[in-house]
């Protein structure tokens, strides 16, 4: 189970945040777990152990998973308990089948408007992915990776993709843990490094077709390991992940 590492900061004068600011830290809590892939495939959420985590009642962190499970990020099951799903291996080959193409325009559209600061803060982050991945720090790895996607596709400036990007990504972040364990198809984020060569060269289609090739790669890993019932943990318990929001 993901730990969550802070909770919820008092108003100056003692009182408890309001009832919409309660629920909009939770919220962006969750979105932010689901799409790094702080939870897991099968993984139940627990009620309680959400809202101590946020000191908060329970009622705030059950709207939050309603709304999750309406946005398809989470599942409810035949007992009332709320998971993050297993995906099939079709439903994973859809999901990112359609990353290819809302991704690939993201990246085009952000290369033909990228300026010199966009490629420095694209680099920061790569060479802390790499350090991340050198040193096996599985959060820092799924954490830096979502952080290079999302600059690059924030980029675009487009209202209109990166609401159906994050959809996206809500419904197959969890499996990024799992593209970690893979040892055949080890990470070493190369496909990074020829975005932003393409980038800097202002060459809007080899950095498409970089994160193609990137989205495809990961895809052919995942469904490498998949089963009939999708991908699943070979353990009951997600590790101990905490991040910041």
């Amino acid at each position: 189970m993901m730990m969550i590492k802070a909770e919820i900061e008092p108003s100056s004068n003692g009182a408890k945040p309001p009832r919409g600011h309660v629920h909009e830290h939770v919220l962006r809590y969750m979105r932010r777990g689901l799409m790094v892939g702080a939870f897991l495939p099968g993984q139940v959420m627990s009620l309680r152990k959400l809202a101590a985590g946020f000191g908060t009642s329970p009622m705030p962190v059950r709207e939050v998973l309603s709304r999750l499970v309406a946005a398809n990020a989470l599942e409810e099951t035949k007992g009332g308990s709320v998971r993050v799903p297993r995906l099939s291996p079709d439903k994973l080959s859809d999901l990112f089948a359609v990353r290819e193409v809302l991704e690939g325009m993201a990246t085009e559209l952000a290369a033909k408007k990228a300026q010199p600061g966009l490629i420095e803060e694209l680099t920061a982050i790569n060479k802390e992915l790499l350090t991340a991945i050198e040193e096996r720090h599985i959060l820092n790895c799924l954490s830096f990776n979502q952080q290079f996607h999302f600059t690059l596709y924030e980029a675009a400036a487009s209202e209109v993709l990166m609401p159906l990007i994050e959809s996206l990504w809500l419904q197959f972040g969890p499996t990024m843990y799992m593209s970690l364990l893979i040892p055949s198809m080890p990470w070493n984020a190369s496909d990074h490094g020829e975005i932003l060569a393409a980038l800097k060269e202002n060459n809007a289609a080899a950095a498409k077709k970089g994160i193609v090739h990137d989205i495809r790669t990961t895809c052919k890993a995942l469904l490498s390991v998949a089963g009939p019932q999708g991908l699943e943990l070979p353990f009951t318990h997600g590790p101990e992940l905490q991040f910041d929001y």
